[in-house]
């Protein structure tokens, strides 16, 4: 998996994806979020795993979104692309194999079953996370910058740099 995603970075997809695609505006994070599911769907189908897929989807995403002022909170964001996981479940994917020979099945019946099953619950995941975002968008406040504290005046204790030994330390 991740020889997979640093063959992806090193010959820059998501720069050449992210090109593509507007940088700005108010639909902006709706953009990424289709983006991200797509992705995230293309990649688990294309290579079975949906640990990889969604990583390097996420890191794909988390590039193009730097720029970006979303109007939403950043957890609709992941939630999209977790079910762009789901999508693709077939034979190059271990899960399919784990839920095709523990229920007994055939591989045709669980590519009847099991794929259009977990197509189902990803594309709900997706149009749920697109929703809520609209309607809940919860987007996170900015908080002012706390100043800096340092370990001295936030407990008191100071090291004795005239190095009178080991770990003796002063008030």
């Amino acid at each position: 998996g991740g020889a997979f995603g640093a063959m992806l970075k090193a010959a820059q997809i998501g720069d050449a994806i992210a090109a593509l695609f507007p940088s700005g505006g108010a639909s902006a994070g709706l953009v990424l979020m289709c983006l991200g599911f797509v992705i995230t769907a293309l990649l688990k189908f294309a290579q079975g795993s949906t640990t990889v897929a969604v990583i390097t989807a996420s890191s794909m995403i988390a590039a193009m979104v730097k720029g970006v002022d979303l109007d939403f909170n950043p957890v609709y964001l992941a939630t999209a692309i977790g079910g762009g996981g789901l999508i693709g479940s077939w034979m190059n994917d271990s899960g399919f194999w784990i839920f095709a020979k523990m229920s007994g099945l055939t591989e045709r019946e669980a590519l009847k079953s099991w794929t259009p099953l977990l197509c189902v619950l990803g594309v709900t995941a997706f149009v749920v996370s697109l929703v809520l975002s609209v309607a809940m968008p919860m987007k996170p406040e900015k908080k002012a910058e706390a100043p800096e504290v340092s370990m001295s005046t936030q407990q008191g204790w100071v090291p004795d740099l005239t190095l009178l030994g080991e770990g003796h330390w002063r008030r």
